[in-house]
Order: structure tokens, then C-alpha cells, then sequence
């Protein structure tokens, strides 16, 4: 009859209960089943898609043969194909043709025995167009150097006053013109170019205060009328400004037309002096040739 040790039971317990304690540590390791992978969650209808997994070997060591992969969607087969020496397998699938979520199963059976994997679930749908891109904005054309660029690129503080000696903003063919203006940068040096036909007339530099004296000479062939004086800084002020062109002629007007008057009028006053003069003359005649016959 052997003797009850309490040591010997507590050590017993303490084995009882340890090796439940693994039992239920790696219960769920074992229970675990593989998980599988998709090349992609989400395919087109009738686009294809791979699916892979590992493990599918034969825990049979009476039976070496290689394991199988079964796919399924629900309760209809949809693929096999055998497993690698070492476990791995790989399935290419055509998605199905409707739109939806499906759930695959996959299961590794290797004559004698198998297991599940994981069930996955696949997305079905039809890819949605992506909006067009926006069209790139056409980069603007350089604008030409001299080129009116209109009101709104004018440099603020820039003004071309007709004070002084500023000659206006009117000039025939051929005559001086002057402006004086202010609100350019320091020593900037400005090209002035006369438009509709662009005609540059000079390039003229700032004083230490802005201010930049124009002068130049109407061009002959210029046409007559409107125009627009052009001014641009090499520092990147700008302005621009009317211009009238008259024609020459005009310039001489009052002179022309002073001569030609005094030459119209002399011309008639001359000829009605000597009529005048040559009537005089007659009349005294006839009376001298009356006298004399009355004498007689």
C-alpha cells in the first residue's frame, strides 16, 4: 500500500493543470484556420483575379500524395488546382459577370484529410470613368515689345501731365514733340514706342526722382489720326497714352492761307486801279477835244 505524499499530489495538480493550460493556449492556434491572399478586393465583371495560399501539405505520414485546392463560390465549385511540394498553391479566377459581393471558400483536401481556409469575399463592379482632366490653360502669347497692352497694365502712379514744357497730345507730321513724365523708378530707362503702326521713336532715361523727359520727331509717313504712345521701362514700369497726328499742311495754315488771300485780293484792287485810271484818262480827253471845237 503506498503512502499519500502531499508534495507528490501538489506536483501532480501542478502538472494536471499546466497541461490544460497549454491545451487551451494553443487550442486556438490549431483551430485557426489559413487565411488566404487576393490579388485584389475589387475586380471588374468577367475581369480576372489571382488567389493564393500556403500549408495545404498532408499531415498523413502514411500519404504523401499533394494536396488539392478546391475554390468555391457558396455551393458551387469553382476551381481546383494542386498544391506545391511545399504547401503553396496559387488559382487564377474569372470574376463573374454581375455586379455584387461574393464570398469564396477555399479548402486544401489531400485524399485522407483536409482543412478550410479562411472564407474571403470579392467585390464585383464596374469601374467608374474618371472625369476628364481639365484642358491645360494655352499659355498667352508674349506680348511684343512696344505692343499696347491696354488701361489696366498701366503702372500705378504714373502720369504724363501736358504742363510745362510738354508740347500736348497732338502734333502734325514732322514737328518736335515733348513730354515730361513722372512715376518711373529711379534711373529707369524707357523705350517709347508710337503705335498704330509701331514706330519706335527713342529711349530716354529717368532722373533720380522718376522723372523722364521725352522728345522726338513726329516720323514722316506716320498716318494721320489716332495713335497710342507706348512707354516701357527696363525695370518693368509701364504706361501708355492718346496721340493724335494731324497732317502738315496744317501747321502752315493761317500763313497759307494769308497769302493766298493778299495775293487774290491785290491781283482784282491792282486791275480795278487801272481801269479806274484808264477812265479817268478818257474823260479827260473827250473834254479837251469838246473844248476845242467849241472854240473853233
Amino acid at each position: 500500500m503506498s503512502q499519500f505524499s502531499p508534495r507528490r499530489a501538489v506536483t501532480a495538480a501542478g502538472l494536471a493543470l499546466g497541461t490544460a493550460a497549454l491545451g487551451v493556449a494553443f487550442a486556438p492556434a490549431a483551430m485557426a484556420a489559413p487565411s488566404v491572399t487576393v490579388s485584389q478586393s475589387t475586380v471588374a465583371p468577367g475581369a480576372t483575379y489571382t488567389v493564393s495560399g500556403t500549408e495545404c501539405i498532408s499531415q498523413d505520414s502514411n500519404y504523401d500524395a499533394l494536396g488539392v485546392v478546391f475554390l468555391a463560390v457558396g455551393a458551387q465549385s469553382a476551381d481546383a488546382e494542386p498544391a506545391a511540394v511545399n504547401g503553396s498553391w496559387s488559382i487564377t479566377q474569372t470574376a463573374p459577370t454581375e455586379a455584387g459581393t461574393y464570398e469564396f471558400a477555399a479548402v486544401c483536401d489531400w485524399y485522407t484529410d483536409g482543412f478550410d481556409y479562411q472564407n474571403f469575399t470579392l467585390t464585383v463592379a464596374t469601374p467608374s470613368t474618371p472625369a476628364p482632366a481639365p484642358a491645360p490653360t494655352p499659355a498667352s502669347a508674349p506680348v511684343a515689345p512696344g505692343t499696347p497692352r491696354g488701361q489696366a497694365a498701366i503702372t500705378p502712379g504714373v502720369t504724363s501731365p501736358d504742363t510745362g514744357a510738354a508740347t500736348g497730345d497732338r502734333a502734325p507730321l514732322g514737328q518736335k514733340v515733348v513730354k515730361v513724365l513722372t512715376g518711373f523708378k529711379p534711373f529707369e530707362v524707357v523705350t517709347v514706342t508710337l503705335n498704330s503702326t509701331p514706330q519706335r521713336v527713342g529711349s530716354f532715361t529717368a532722373d533720380a526722382s522718376g522723372t523722364v523727359r521725352i522728345e522726338f520727331t513726329v516720323p514722316a509717313g506716320t498716318p494721320v489720326g489716332d495713335h497710342t504712345l507706348v512707354y516701357e521701362g527696363d525695370k518693368g514700369t509701364y504706361f501708355q497714352e492718346s496721340f493724335a497726328v494731324a497732317s502738315a499742311t496744317l501747321a502752315t495754315t493761317g500763313s497759307s492761307q494769308l497769302a493766298s488771300t493778299g495775293a487774290s485780293v491785290a491781283l482784282p484792287l491792282g486791275l480795278g486801279l487801272g481801269a479806274l485810271a484808264a477812265g479817268g484818262g478818257l474823260v479827260f480827253a473827250a473834254r479837251r477835244r469838246s473844248a476845242g471845237a467849241v472854240q473853233a
